[in-house]
């Protein structure tokens, strides 16, 4: 069965809003001369194309490729597996040139057929389900078929040789190109790209995802809420002899319940994260989840009984030297600056070797460059010289640990604009009291 202007049937699968930071990715690959970016890792490929897909997330590495080009006429493209595509269904993406895998052409014998450069050729079709005839079809069947027919001839024979074309196309094939995984770019000289030099961009990646899109801060807000509101669950479930890992086990479920994926609860007492919690202990607890595939990062402190003054005091501090510093950011200011000063000023309110680290929150829990193996990959900045950036999504992370008096810790997440910071959270920082 053949259908009448597939693309039609399709068109929402292309109907994304874009993630990636166009304007910033320009000028980060300015500042590295690169003329495109690869992405291999999934939050990469998710960043650059919208898309989610099932390839990479099972675990199929290098199964699935986006390919960010320079020159704005130029065509970005994402690499995905032909019988995958149905997935465009209900997880989008705004890249048109979609190089559908397809595996080789066969011929009558069964042997791989290959054109005049001696390169692999592509079965024609992408997708290799049968067909029953003259069934009546479904939307899922229309679907699947608007794929398979809007992708005849238009294929790859491995996701290799559709980022090779991509690259060609989209005129990198003699310059610059970073890549997040550099073992992608040597196979690809392997291939044939002998003029294009490879660049580490694990970093890039991160320095292009430093400034946030409209898009992307709305998501955190979503991810920042669903956090809050999953930690508090847990908290509100909270009993005398409550194991720590049941503290945990409840965050989880209200995650799951709100639509993400919680990824961690670290629930201290007396700085161990196992055991229970018993009238007259504190416990800190640092959470973190997943929504859309943005983090949700925020920690409480919280108090079985009547609290100590140290405690009360110190996370009296905590909020209240915490507020004043947001008030303070603006752009361009140094992460080390914030350090500093927290530190200062936690002092002037009595409480001593109180540390506030600040670092970005989007695709990964860590989401800023940061020094990796030798520190000679581009983008790998020391922490002492990154900058706050409009745009940016943050928290200022508050742990305090000591051995034989216990852990606290509080975090919110927030946006650097040009004027200052907006919680994306409650800021609630309060001392959260079970009586």
């Amino acid at each position: 069965m053949k259908l009448h202007k597939p693309e039609q049937i399709i068109e929402h699968a292309f109907a994304a809003e874009k993630l990636i930071n166009v304007e910033r990715a320009y000028e980060v690959m300015d500042k590295y001369e690169l003329s495109g970016i690869v992405a291999s890792i999934p939050h990469n490929i998710y960043y650059i194309s919208s898309h989610s897909g099932i390839m990479q997330w099972m675990g199929r590495h290098f199964s699935t490729f986006a390919y960010f080009p320079r020159d704005p006429n130029a065509a970005p493209a994402l690499i995905a597996h032909g019988t995958m595509l149905y997935h465009f269904d209900y997880r989008p993406t705004w890249i048109e040139n979609i190089k559908a895998i397809s595996g080789p052409r066969m011929d009558a014998s069964g042997n791989p057929m290959f054109g005049e450069d001696g390169q692999p050729l592509a079965s024609q079709r992408p997708g290799i389900w049968k067909v029953r005839e003259n069934a009546e079809m479904s939307r899922g069947d229309k679907i699947q078929l608007a794929f398979f027919d809007h992708y005849t001839d238009r294929t790859v024979v491995n996701a290799l040789q559709g980022l090779r074309e991509a690259i060609v196309e989209g005129g990198s094939a003699h310059s610059k190109v970073g890549f997040d995984d550099p073992r992608v770019g040597h196979w690809l000289i392997d291939m044939g790209l002998s003029q294009m030099e490879t660049v580490d961009a694990c970093n890039i990646f991160k320095e292009i995802r430093q400034v946030k899109t409209p898009v992307e801060i709305e998501l955190l807000r979503a991810a920042a809420q669903t956090g809050e509101a999953s930690l508090m669950s847990a908290i509100g479930q909270i009993e005398e002899g409550q194991s720590l890992a049941q503290i945990e086990h409840n965050f989880s479920v209200k995650w799951a319940e709100l639509g993400g994926t919680a990824k961690w609860l670290i629930a201290n007492v007396n700085g161990i994260n196992s055991g229970t919690i018993e009238r007259g202990d504190w416990m800190k607890l640092d959470s973190v989840g997943v929504l859309k595939g943005y983090t949700g990062d925020i920690g409480r402190t919280v108090m079985m009984g009547d609290p100590p003054d140290e405690l009360a005091r110190r996370i009296e501090a905590n909020t209240k030297v915490s507020k004043m510093i947001y008030d303070m950011i603006r752009p361009g200011m140094l992460y080390m600056e914030v350090f500093e000063l927290f530190g200062e000023m936690m002092k002037d309110e009595g409480v001593e070797n109180a540390v506030a680290g600040p670092h970005d929150v989007g695709l990964e829990h860590t989401d800023h460059p940061f020094e990796i193996g030798t520190g000679n990959v581009p983008g790998d900045l020391p922490y002492t010289e990154l900058r706050f950036l409009e745009g940016t999504v943050f928290t200022l992370d508050m742990p305090y640990n000591e051995i034989g008096w216990g852990t606290t810790h509080v975090e919110d997440m927030m946006v650097v604009r040009k004027d200052g910071c907006e919680l994306l959270s409650s800021g609630d920082t309060s001392l959260k009291v079970i009586n």
